[in-house]
């Protein structure tokens, strides 16, 4: 796996981003504490410096400086840390009593670095009295120490989370590259022809997981439009052979019988009535691909003397095929903002598939209906229906119900009212009429 590609994934630059922004807060937190800590420790430490000083005063008040002097005597450590120090000077300087030798060079509060005989760091309190100058101490390496000890806890404590950060960022990185390697590898698998593999979704479901389901759903799209392009290109070529064929041994058929001398026109007749059919399926082809780049005005049709347009041209047909047509009354305000030839072409391929696929007898109707819902259009017929697994098959261009091909139509009478449904912005649902087949093209409000 490519290092670089990890460590500039967005999982990681967002860790390294968030580790700067936290480094930055620790120290600035650890700072107001660190000074805290040491202002309330030095605080402490001067309240029990000032009680010392209180005590050996009351001392020196009742009992004399020479009582002051054997208790400073008394509280001399002589082995071990002084935590305390003492210095007992006369008003001249001259050293009196206690450990502490030097006398500090101002009164109130210093620190020294050697005051005790041990010579380590103290804080010490100078107080200048009538009698004798009073010098009280207290080690402070303590104090020193535990702020030593503070401080590497903030480094240790930020090197921890910061590498605790990099490393779940590192790894959040390394996992999201692997799956868009993986996604890089099947989409390479796809573009060389393998339709069938997917992506892995791994039980994590994250972002890139939710987008692997996308992509494998339109990997499953596309599976499909390779099958039904296959397909279709198949039954092209089979519905384009046939006329072809019958067309060539039309025209063989007249070239002989000219050369006999024979009237060649039966022969030549039906050699154009195949090719009619071929520039009939191709008209259509071309009639489906050009109605999505078709614009559709805004100027209402009334959909009564349509309909009714229909019913007539389409009656005698059905009269003849042994059928009924009838059309339902149909409400003269209603209408529809959209290309009256489209509407009529749709309506035509459903009434022609109706005559054309059910048996003499069947009772076909067709209509239109108005509400809050919007426009329903509707032909129904009494017919054997589509069973309900083809139903969202019979859509697809040469798609036919009779696998041998061998029946009429070209199987592109529905794939035509599909496309202008889609046009026109309506939707398409085939139902069971019992008996028979019911169209609803629905349009929205």
């Amino acid at each position: 796996m490519d290092r670089g590609s990890v460590t500039s994934g967005a999982a990681f630059t967002t860790a390294l981003r968030g580790t700067g922004v936290l480094l930055g807060i620790l120290l600035v937190t650890g700072f107001l504490s660190f000074t805290y800590i040491q202002h309330h420790m030095m605080d402490d430490l001067k309240d029990r410096i000032s009680e010392d000083f209180t005590v050996l005063d009351e001392i020196n008040r009742d009992s004399g400086q020479a009582a002051l002097i054997d208790t400073l005597a008394a509280l001399r450590q002589p082995f071990g840390r002084a935590l305390r120090s003492f210095g007992l000077f006369d008003r001249a300087g001259q050293h009196l009593a206690g450990d502490i030798t030097a006398l500090p060079a101002q009164s109130g509060w210093t620190q020294s670095a050697g005051a005790a005989a041990q010579g380590s760091p103290h804080l010490l309190l100078r107080r200048d009295t009538r009698a004798h100058i009073l010098v009280i101490g207290r080690n402070i390496e303590d104090i020193a120490e535990k702020e030593r000890q503070l401080i590497l806890t903030l480094v240790a404590a930020g090197g921890i989370l910061a590498l605790s950060f990099l490393l779940i960022g590192y790894r959040s990185s390394a996992s999201s590259l692997r799956k868009l390697d993986g996604i890089a590898k099947v989409l390479a698998q796809v573009s060389q022809g393998d339709s069938a593999v997917r992506l892995h979704i791994s039980p994590q479901n994250d972002q890139i997981d939710r987008v692997a389901v996308a992509i494998n759903r339109n990997l499953d799209q596309l599976s499909n439009m390779i099958a039904t392009t296959k397909a279709s290109a198949a039954a092209i070529a089979h519905d384009l052979r046939t006329p072809l064929s019958r067309a060539f041994l039309a025209i063989d058929q007249a070239q002989m019988q000219a050369e006999r001398g024979a009237d060649p026109r039966d022969a030549l007749d039906v050699a154009s009535g195949e090719l009619t059919r071929l520039r009939s399926i191709f008209d259509v082809i071309l009639r489906i691909s050009r109605i999505s780049q078709e614009s559709n005005p805004a100027a209402a049709q009334p959909l009564a003397p349509l309909l009714a347009d229909l019913a007539e041209t389409f009656a005698p047909v059905a009269e003849e095929n042994g059928q009924s047509l009838t059309l339902h009354p149909v409400d003269p305000a209603l209408a529809i903002a959209a290309d009256g030839a489209m509407i009529s072409q749709m309506l035509a391929n459903l009434l022609q598939n109706a005559l054309n696929h059910c048996p003499s007898g069947t009772q076909i109707a067709f209509g239109a209906q108005g509400g809050a819902g919007g426009l329903h259009l509707w032909v129904a017929d009494t017919g054997p229906g589509i069973p309900l697994a083809e139903r969202d098959k019979v859509f697809a261009l040469f798609y036919r119900l009779d696998p041998s091909r061998t029946g009429g139509g070209n199987g592109l009478g529905l794939a035509l009212v599909k496309a202008i449904a889609d046009q026109l912005g309506a939707r398409v649902t085939l139902s069971d009429a019992q008996p028979g087949l019911r169209v609803d093209i629905a349009f929205a409000p």
